[in-house]
Parts: C-alpha cells; structure tokens; sequence
C-alpha cells in the first residue's frame, strides 16, 4: 500500500538510504584529473602572462638608448623640428629592428601639438608617423629633401586611410605614449602605439631616423622626450 507524507505528524515509512555513490570510482577520478588540469593550464597561462608571453615581438636585443637620456623642449604655436640621432650604433639595419621612442606632453600644452618617428629612405624621402595630443594619428611620406618644419600635412599620407584619423589608444597631454617601429617577418615596417598594433607598409631605409615634434595651433607646447631605444636581431 502506498502511504503519503501527512501534515499532522503522522509516522511514515522511513527513507531508504541512498548508496554510497551513485556514479563509479573512474567517473570521479576522471573528473578530479580535469579539474586538476584546468587549475595547471590556467596557472601556466598566468605565468606566462606574467612574465611578458602576450608582449608585442621585438627583433632582439637592445643595441643603443640615446645618451641625451630625457630632454625637454618648448616649441611655439606653429613652430616645428625635427631631430636626428647621430650616434653610429643608431643606424637602423636593413635586416630586423625594433626602434622605440617614449615622450609627453605637458598638460598646459595645447592639445593640437603633435610628435612623432621619422625613417629616412634612400631617395632622401622621409616617413613620419606621428601622434598629436587631440587622440590622432598618421603615417605620411615628405617628398626627397622636404621636411616641413610643422605642416606634415603637405606630405600625402602612406595610404589614403593613415591621414589623421582619432585612435582611442593615444594618451592626453601629461601621459606618456610610445611609438615603436618594428619590421615585420614580411620585411614591412608596423606601427605600434603603446604596444597596440597599427598598420605596417614596405619602407626603404638608408638608416638614419630620429624625432619630430610641433607646437599647437594656438598656443605652446612643451614635449619631454623620455626614451629613445633600438633593438636589433
């Protein structure tokens, strides 16, 4: 006869005891090794992490810092330079590199400044990818034997699309953004911003390279370079 739970505590059959377990010995062992291998892989993946495996790739080791160390300039609204590092162990290769250049503007500095990395090709024309403290960037060629002093915007862009265009990566004045011009396994040079990857194009190189860097439209600027580092395979 079958007998239903009461509400008035009334006595019941009692509830037979479940076995001991209801899956076999091998489906828990199997389940534990999973779980084991799970915690293992996410531990190496964190140590990994941890000591730089998901960093953008660099060509080898770093062969020349700038002495000059970190150097400040102010530049005038409008006013431009441009600056090439002379030492001989600054002379990018024909083969693997990785060229870095750290540098800040200042907060009272007008937005609209801009800075950049230049690499000389042989036929003494002259790419610049450049930055500006309003978020843009651009990657422009300068025709043999013209640098405009602040008006890049005479040198027609690498491809149409690398105008100045808004890159959410680009820090505000009194941050630091880093530019690093690395060449890629297809010989094409990549642009990287704050190790985010921008676009790569084929550029001929006769070695020399160095730094540009503009005053605002309106008012001042002060640009502080930090660091400027080669790396080489």
């Amino acid at each position: 006869m079958v007998q239903f739970v009461t509400l008035a505590g009334m006595k019941t059959d009692p509830i037979s005891p479940l076995p001991d377990s209801i899956l076999p010995c091998w489906v828990w062992r199997l389940t534990l090794l999973g779980i084991a291998l799970v915690i293992g892989i996410t531990a190496s993946g964190a140590i990994l992490l941890a000591r730089g495996a998901a960093n953008p790739p660099v060509a080898g080791p770093e062969i020349w810092e700038d002495p000059n160390g970190t150097w400040t300039i102010t530049l005038a609204a409008g006013q431009g330079r441009w600056w090439l590092f002379l030492e001989p162990e600054s002379r990018l290769p024909g083969g693997d590199f990785t060229a870095e250049v750290r540098a800040r503007l200042s907060v009272e500095s007008d937005p609209s400044a801009a800075w950049g990395v230049w690499i000389l090709s042989p036929d003494d024309s002259t790419v610049i990818y450049a930055i500006s403290g309003e978020g843009y960037v651009t990657t422009r060629r300068c025709p043999p034997n013209e640098k405009p002093e602040s008006d890049i915007e005479a040198c027609p862009a690498l491809r149409p699309e690398w105008r100045w265009m808004p890159y959410p990566r680009v820090l505000l004045p009194g941050d630091s953004n880093t530019i690093t011009l690395h060449r890629e396994p297809s010989g094409d040079i990549r642009f990287r911003l704050n190790g985010e990857i921008l676009g790569a194009a084929p550029v001929d190189r006769d070695g020399a390279w160095g730094v540009w860097a503009r005053g605002g439209r309106d008012h001042a600027a002060v640009i502080t370079f930090e660091r400027a580092t080669l790396r080489v395979k």
